[in-house]
Order: C-alpha cells, then structure tokens, then sequence
C-alpha cells in the first residue's frame, strides 16, 4: 500500500511538473485595425501586419455562437479540467483502427493551446497540448479560454476569429447572427478548408444542418426556429469588409494600429454625408474638381457624426487624401471670428460704417469679389456680402496681434507663427486650417452660446471636435469667468449670417435664403484653389471643402458655387431645429444712428433702437453727422463771411469723408453730396474736400526694381468731392504734376522721408508723409 501511495504521488508529482513546464498559451500575433460606428457597426477595417483578417476580441461571446460551439465541439467544456479522457480514448481508437490520425479528442482548451503553439498534428504535440490545456485551465477562467478560442480560431483562408469571420461570410457583427449563421460559422475551425464558405456549400450545409438538429434535441431552439435556420442559405465565399469611413480608419490606422477604436459617428449619417458627397462630387469633375470632404460635428457633445475626408465616387489623384485634417488656405471663412471679436470688445456696433474703397498696403491690395466698391458698408452687411476691403480695415482696426490670440482661444492650432508672418492678409486667407479645427471651432462657438442661454454662466466649451465615444461627454467643462467670444458677440454675428445675401456674381445664394434656421459662411481662397463653407444651427455644425488636393486652381471654384450647394444638402438631412434664444442677459438695447450705425451724435436726425453688446455702450458717437450752413436756395455752403446770419439755413448732413462720398454715390442714388461753396465764400475747413486713398500718411514704402533694374514707381491717388476740380500734385515742395477728373499720378521717390501735398484750384489742400525704405 505504501508503494502504491508512493507510486501515486511520484506520477502525481510528475504530472504536475509536466503541467508546470508546459508552455502557456500565448496570443501575440498582429491584429487588424477596426474602426466601429457609435451603434458597435463596422465603418472599416485594415489588415494585420501578418496579412491576417484578425480582429482584436471583442470581450463578448455571443449566446447563439456559444451554444452553437460548444454542441459540435465540447459540450462538457464547462465541466472538464481541459481534458476530456473519454474523447481522448475515442480518439485514439479511432486513429488506431484508420491507421492515421482522423481524430484529435480536443477540447476547446487543448484546441487553444494547439492553435497558440502552431504545432502540427502529431501524438507529441498532443500531449504537449494536454498539458498546456491543464495549465490554461489552472490560470484562466472559463470565460476568458472560450474567448481566446473565438477571437483566435481559423475560419477559412486569411480570416481569423469570430468577429472577423461575422463581417466577412455575413456582412454584419457577431451578436447579430442569426442561429443558422452561428451554427455554419460555429463548424468552420474544426476544418476551414475542408468547408470553406463558397467552394464546399454541401459539405457545409450538412455540418450546419446536423448542428442545428443537436441544438433542437437539447431544447436551445424550438421548432420553428429550427426551421427558419435550416431554411437559410449557407454563407458564400467571404466579402469585402464594409468601408464607410476610409479616411478615418487610416487615420486610426496610424494612430492606434491593432486596436478596435469606436467612434461617435452616427452611421446614417455617415452614409447619407458619403453619398451627398459623392453626388456632387460626380458633377464637380467635369470642372476638374477632384476632391471634397465634410465634418458634422454636434454641438452639445462636440461628437463627430459624419466624417468624409474625400469623395471616392470619381478616381483620381489625391483620393486618399484626408482632406478633413490637411492644412488649407482660409479664405474670407474666419471674418466671423473677427467680426464677434469685435461686436465682443465694443469697438463696432452691428451696423456701424465701415469703408469700401481701394485700399493699398506694401506688398498687398485687398480686392472685393466683384472687383466694385460701396464706398461704405454696413459691418454686418459686409460680414454676409463677405467683402474683402471692409474686412481687412476691421482688422487693421482691431489689430493682427489680437486677432490671433481670438483664434488661439477659439481653437485654432494652424496660426502658430507670429502676426507679423501673417499680416493683413491673415483674414483673407493667408493663413492655413483644417476643416477639422474650423468646424470645431464653430461648434465651440455655438455650444458657449447654447450653454449660456442654458446655464446663464460660461464653461470652459472650447475644444477640439470628439471622436472616439470613449472621450464622449455630453457634460460642460469647468466654469469660466470670460470665455474668448461671448455669447452675445456670437449671438449677433449668427444674426448677421442668417441674413446672408450676395453679390450678383456670386449667382445661386437666392437659392439657399430660405433656409432662415442656419447661420452660414463661404471662402474662397487665392487663386479658386478651396473653397470653404460652414453653417451652423443650435444643434449641429456642418463644415465642407470643396477643390483639388494637389493644390490646383479652377475658374469657378468658390466657396459659393461649389461648397455651399453641399452645405445645403448636407443640412436638409439633419433634424429640424429652431434657431438659437437671445442672450437678453449680455446684450442691451441701445439707440443707434439710422444712416451710419454709430451711436448718434447731436447732429443725427434719424435714430432706430438695436441691440448690442454691453460694451457696445462704449463705442464711438457718429463721425459722419454734421450741420452745414447754407444759403436761401439750400444749393451752397454759406459762411458769415460771405452771408448775412440771416440768410443762413442750418441743416443736417449726412457728410462721408470724401473717398467713401466718391464710391457710396455710385450706389446710393439717394445720397447727397455736400453743396459746394457759394462763389466768394472760403472753405470753413470742418468739411474736407479731398482725401489721399493712397499712400496713407505715416506708410512706410518699399520700392522694388523692375526686371530693367529701375525703380517702380508710386501710384499716388486722391478722392476730390468735385472731380472736375483741377488738382496740383508736389513732392517735397517740388510740383510734379496736374490731374483733371481721375486724380492719379506716378511718383519716384528715393530712399527717406518725403512729404506729398496737393492743393486744388480752389486753394483747397491735403498732405501726406510717408517713408521709403
């Protein structure tokens, strides 16, 4: 007995040593990357390192797949130690008898293992498993064996895996399979290639059928299941993978590589998005426009709804681009950053004039679309027109340096050099983003405004769009006392582009009016290269490119005529929503100077009430109301000098400084000029008569070599109330030249400081100093 014992345990001890040194089954193969909707759907899917279709596993097993499994391969894998010695004899006996290995007796542990090691089927192999399985068992949890089986098991050619298998012989996910589809999927590792879907469909339909007998006769599914599973075809040779977001899975491609990220993106939308695209984009090419890309990002959350970083309905270069994350020219998209920067510090008011007229600086001259000017426009008029030269006088108003911290804090990450690198030209263009800060940023705005009309406090709401549900939060940041634009300003600049209206050459906007619940934008860049447009409701921001990835130019691209046609479709197919509250608790009604949108001065006749800002209250009074005096006729300027008090009428005037008069009469019939002087009378002096458009006093000038080597030359120009006036040009006391009607003139100056006067025929005067350096 005591031998026996001894015996016993020497085995036993053996035994254990056995399981001891046996290798541990270990998974460290590539895995495919996966990106998945916010519903856990598949949006698209890169192969493993290895070439293998492999999944990362999910953590789930789905209950039909389990039963399926677990009835044609080890029904007593609850119970069992990783062995089953009864399958093991049977087995065996079988081999004997065939004279070749025809059965392995596996369980699904020792089938782990055997998959894990990649070892041939040999009687070694096998015990070698046989202990590997017990150790997997000592260590591991059922649940967590069952799930290494199914994300690591062969389904036939390069597909490894449950989940990978259920995409590709079923085209939808693994807790979605049907019983008859967890029953074929469930009897393709035991021979893959024996059954491959598509090559041996009998073969398979036997296994399956047989499987779904067993399932029936252990009370897993009733009668009429069982019939409804028998009916349903086998699954056919494997598909493509589905691919409604290609961009973004490259992008999680090289950022999280083997690893199943789940996005927010709301899969119906991503289709509908992809197929708006697609459309347009079909009709784009025959200009030669080759790329277009949208972001629907939700306010509220800043979840990322809709991703299309390209169209792929025409092949062409540059296809694979991600548009949505590639640094583009801006165009006129950020003048409403500049235009609520502005309404936010008080220094315009919503309708306060702002000049249209030529405009010069070094090196840069700003130009309207429509190459016209209105001589003065309206701030917000000239927000929803998008014209140029008003903007940039906005921003030599504001300061570059201001404006690029209001971008910074927006959440703009793309201006990262000084303002000086950037200019003027900042707001026209010359500056890069993506379509990704941009539409985020605009989501930020929107989600202040929601938040505050909500909340009646501000948060800390800027940030980048969110596009891993992981990162999702439908809660705001910490409270802040001041946000970078408030409410108000952002109130006021969407009440402006709601009320967007444009030029006649921009043809099609009439199109798109109707659409009052959104506040849109356009942007075309330098040279037709992009074109932008964004709109925004309370709910939801829609940001679209539209143009060439390689850079290329097209007569026509604009934002207008190729991005906001997107736009509109883009919108038509999200919710109805009303459109934002009034932020009554920033905002104050205040009176306003009707003609100029100053606050009025004593001299305004007519007034309207608006709102603004509160630190609208602190704004300029009105520069362009004035009384003049004239004569019984009401048709000269009068002065005591020349008239008897008694004869003077005093009016008032409406009196715009003299470049401005010269292009706003143009298009303002109703606009009077100021009465010129009566004979015999002088000049007051409080009304200017004329006015350098160029060079400003205080410019300082560089004056470039022409290709001959000579210096070019200066196009000096001045606005006179009465162009008909003779007007005399001298440079540094030195006369150079007369103008009659169109007051320009050539000058070389050299190196210094010079002084440029201009006297008219009636003794009338204007000086200007600049620099050439």
């Amino acid at each position: 007995m005591k031998r026996t014992i001894k015996i016993a345990c020497a085995l036993s001890a053996c035994l254990f040593l056995c399981v001891l040194i046996a290798p541990m089954p270990r998974f460290s193969d590539p895995l495919a990357t996966v990106t998945e909707a916010n519903d856990s759907s598949l949006l698209g899917a890169r192969i493993a390192d290895d070439g293998q279709w492999r999944f990362p596993a999910s953590g789930v097993i789905p209950y039909k797949f389990e039963k399926a499994l677990l009835t044609y391969e080890d029904k007593w894998f609850y119970y069992h130690p990783g062995i089953n010695p009864v399958s093991i004899v049977k087995a065996l006996s079988a081999n004997i008898t065939e004279g070749r290995i025809v059965s392995g007796g596996s369980t699904i542990t020792m089938q782990v293992a055997r998959i894990a090691s990649g070892n041939s089927r040999t009687y070694l192999n096998k015990i070698i498993e046989i202990f590997s399985a017990v150790k997997l068992e000592l260590f591991r949890s059922k649940k967590k064996i069952l799930l290494l089986y199914t994300a690591n098991a062969p389904f036939g050619g390069n597909t490894i895996g449950l989940e990978t298998a259920a995409w590709r012989y079923t085209g939808k996910n693994a807790a979605s399979l049907s019983w008859g589809e967890a029953a074929s999927l469930a009897v393709l590792p035991n021979s893959p290639g024996l059954v491959f879907p598509g090559r041996n469909n009998e073969i398979l339909k036997s296994k399956r059928d047989n499987l779904l007998y067993k399932l029936f006769e252990r009370k897993l599914i009733d009668t009429l299941t069982l019939q409804l599973a028998l009916d349903e075809p086998v699954p056919g040779p494997p598909g493509d993978l589905p691919s409604l977001a290609p961009h973004l899975t490259d992008h999680f491609f090289k950022t999280a590589r083997g690893k199943v990220s789940v996005t927010t993106i709301d899969p119906y939308l991503q289709e509908r998005a992809t197929e708006i695209i697609n459309n347009h984009q079909t009709e784009l090419a025959a200009n030669q426009i080759f790329n277009s890309a949208c972001l629907i990002v939700q306010v509220k959350t800043g979840n990322v709804v809709a991703y299309v970083g390209n169209s792929s309905s025409v092949d062409n270069a540059g296809k694979d681009v991600d548009i949505i994350r590639s640094p583009r020219s801006t165009g006129s998209i950020l003048k409403p950053f500049l235009y609520a920067a502005m309404q936010n510090s008080g220094d315009i008011l919503p309708n306060t004039l702002i000049a249209d007229i030529p405009t010069k600086f070094q090196g840069f001259t700003p130009k309207n679309f429509d190459l016209g000017y209105s001589g003065a426009v309206a701030a917000g008029q000239a927000l929803s027109q998008s014209l140029n030269i008003p903007a940039v006088k906005m921003l030599q108003m504001y300061s570059q340096e201001k404006f690029l911290e209001t971008l910074k804090n927006a959440g703009f990450t793309t201006f990262n050099k000084p303002a000086g690198h950037y200019g003027l030209s900042i707001i026209l263009g010359g500056g890069e983003t993506t379509l990704w800060e941009l539409t985020g940023s605009y989501a930020s705005m929107s989600r202040v405004l929601n938040n505050y009309l909500e909340k009646g406090q501000y948060f800390q709401d800027y940030h980048q769009p969110v596009i891993l549900k992981s990162s999702s939060s439908a809660t705001t940041g910490e409270p802040v006392s001041s946000p970078p634009l408030k409410a108000s300003a952002i109130w006021l600049t969407y009440e402006a582009l709601r009320k967007v209206n444009r030029p006649d050459v921009e043809a099609g906007w009439q199109y798109f009016s109707s659409s009052s619940n959104i506040a849109w934008k356009t942007g075309t860049s330098y040279g037709f290269r992009d074109g932008w447009a964004v709109g925004t409701t309370p709910e939801y921001v829609i940001g679209v490119w539209v143009g060439n990835a390689s850079g290329e130019g097209r007569p026509g691209l604009t934002g207008i005529s190729a991005a906001a046609p997107i736009l509109f479709d883009l919108v038509n197919i999200m919710p109805e929503t009303k459109w934002f509250n009034i932020p009554t608790g920033e905002l104050t009604m205040i009176t306003v100077c009707k003609e100029s949108g100053y606050r009025p001065g004593p001299d305004c006749p007519e007034t309207e009430d608006i709102y603004v800002d509160i630190n609208g209250l602190r704004s300029s009074a009105c520069p362009y109301h004035r009384i003049l005096h004239l004569d019984r006729t009401g048709s000269k300027q009068v002065t005591t000098d020349c008239e008897s008090p008694d004869e003077i009428i005093n009016t008032y005037w409406f009196v715009l400084p003299p470049a401005m008069e010269y292009y706003y009469k143009l298009r303002h019939p109703e606009y009077k000029p100021v009465p010129m002087m009566a004979a015999g009378c002088r000049s007051a002096g409080d009304v200017a008569v004329m006015e350098f458009i160029y060079p400003n006093s205080g410019v300082k000038l560089f004056m470039p070599r022409d290709q001959t080597g000579n210096k070019t030359k200066i196009i000096a120009e001045v606005a006179h109330r009465n162009p008909s006036k003779k007007v005399f040009w001298h440079l540094d006391d030195t006369f150079i030249a007369t103008t009659r009607s169109i007051h320009q003139t050539e000058i070389t100056a050299g190196q210094g400081i010079h002084n440029l006067t201009v006297v008219d025929e009636d003794g009338n005067s204007v000086r200007c100093r600049f620099e050439v350096i």
